[in-house]
């Protein structure tokens, strides 16, 4: 079962740069104190707005990534969303029998005791963008 849209996730060039846009044009402030963490292959920050945010990716163009593929072959831009799903295991297998283009990864970056595990939905699946799917269930009690 789906629970939640939890975000949209924007790959930009320039992290500093978008958040400043996006507070000054909008009025909108990335979320914490420190809002920009570091991943292996990124940098990344997010703006709640309720119950839906915005991660702004800025990825290591050293780096080979989803991220950097994409802004290679897009520049800046909308790289998909993101839904909790409850039953992941039921979901990710209805789709691979189905013949669906996934890429599989676990978290650690976020939360360090509590790794999760995500899929991405390809767009050539003709779904027109990338869907991120999160196991909810191995979430933190704080991120549900």
């Amino acid at each position: 079962m789906y629970k939640k849209v939890s975000h949209i996730t924007m790959v930009v060039e320039n992290l500093e740069r978008t958040l400043k846009a996006y507070e000054g044009l909008l009025t909108l402030t990335p979320d914490g104190d420190d809002p920009v963490k570091e991943m292996p292959d990124a940098r990344m920050a997010m703006i709640s707005l309720g119950e839906i945010g915005i991660e702004f990716i800025e990825p290591d163009m050293d780096k080979e990534s989803p991220f950097s593929r994409f802004f290679r072959e897009k520049g800046e831009g909308v790289f998909g969303y993101c839904v909790f799903v409850e039953d992941y295991d039921s979901h990710i297998n209805r789709l691979k029998e189905q013949g669906a283009s996934l890429e599989e990864v676990e978290q650690k970056d976020f939360f360090p005791d509590n790794p999760f595990r995500i899929a991405w939905v390809l767009p050539e699946n003709g779904v027109g963008t990338r869907v991120e799917l999160v196991d909810y269930d191995a979430l933190p009690e704080s991120e549900k």
